[in-house]
């Protein structure tokens, strides 16, 4: 058998253990694309709600340029807008909340437990 060597190939490293490089092609960045804002600034809004950010902590995200989509927004309508834009939105989807209790296990007395029929109407 025949093994082909091919001398342009490079050597396989995993992406976690090579030198990062300042022209690092997977290197992540943020670009304006065209589009519609309104959708936008929406969509964004209605998904940091989701993970229980409110109206401060999105405009704190805006503010932040690294936040390039929201930033972006930020520049493009202003502050008071921006802030006025979020609350419309917050107020019709608003903010989610989730809060984790830990509490004791409750003890079931297996004589007293009953199973109980339910039916359905047809």
């Amino acid at each position: 058998m025949n093994k082909r060597v091919d001398h342009n190939a490079v050597p396989k490293t995993h992406p976690a253990t090579r030198e990062m490089l300042p022209d690092d092609p997977m290197e992540m960045h943020g670009v304006e694309v065209p589009g519609d804002t309104e959708l936008m600034v929406r969509l964004l809004v209605e998904e940091y709600a989701r993970m229980g950010f409110g109206s401060g902590q999105i405009m704190q995200l805006a503010a932040d340029p690294n936040y390039t989509g929201f930033h972006g927004l930020l520049r493009l309508y202003g502050e008071e807008e921006l802030r006025r834009r979020i609350g419309e939105i917050l107020a019709r989807c608003g903010v989610m909340r989730v809060r984790a209790v830990d509490a004791d296990p409750v003890q079931v007395d297996p004589v007293s437990e009953q199973l109980v029929q339910i039916t359905l109407p047809k």
